[in-house]
């Protein structure tokens, strides 16, 4: 039993019954994100350092690309999905700013907040945060380039949003499947210390 969604279907269900709308997935790895999304779509995958070949398409498009370059090509889609992905990127206003020229009706990113408190611990007793920020002796790509905490979150959206779209923000608790008793009581205390027990922060913006 789950006591909680994950992020993906979190947004789904967030997003509601799709009527036709283009999607564009960014970061998109196994596609599970596609796997949660309700009602008529036409889904494009991107991600880099993958090979797509060997995955069952299902009418769908996957490409592979360095998102440092940007989005490429000039199409415009219904549907952005940018769930952990920004902070991997050297570029992140640039990329950001993209996604609004490049919507024409919603984006959904989310952003880690790194001043989680099992963060913290682990940091405290390991002396790392996560895997994502491993002083690797060979270059990887697959890491954070940001350190977002819960405030400098708020201030990165504040400043870089654009005018001309509504936005919403959930504070979303991490997903439990067990110790539902954990799940509420961080979800309690995030009202009053989100820098503590939020674990990341979505926002859900929709072209006015």
């Amino acid at each position: 039993m789950s006591f909680s969604y994950n992020r993906n279907k979190f947004v789904a269900y967030k997003l509601g019954e799709l009527n036709g709308d283009t999607v564009l997935d960014i970061g998109c790895r196994d596609q599970v994100f596609k796997k949660y999304i309700k009602g008529i779509f036409e889904y494009t995958g991107i991600d880099y350092n993958q090979d797509f070949s060997h995955q069952e398409n299902n009418q769908s498009k996957l490409i592979n690309h360095n998102l440092e370059l940007g989005l490429p090509g000039e199409k415009q889609y219904d549907v952005i999905n940018a769930l952990d992905v920004l902070e991997h990127l050297e570029n992140i206003h640039q990329l950001f700013g993209e996604l609004f020229v490049k919507s024409k009706k919603k984006i959904i990113i989310a952003l880690p907040n790194m001043g989680y408190y099992k963060f913290r611990l682990k940091f405290l007793f390991q002396g790392e945060i996560s895997e994502k920020y491993i002083f690797h002796k060979k270059k990887i790509y697959d890491r954070h380039r940001w350190i977002p905490n819960y405030p400098t979150i708020l201030d990165f959206i504040k400043e870089n949003k654009p005018d001309g779209w509504i936005q919403k923000k959930y504070n979303f608790i991490a997903d439990r499947k067990k110790k539902f008793i954990t799940y509420f009581l961080e979800k309690f205390l995030s009202k009053f210390l989100p820098g503590l027990f939020v674990h990341e922060v979505i926002y859900i913006f929709e072209k006015k």
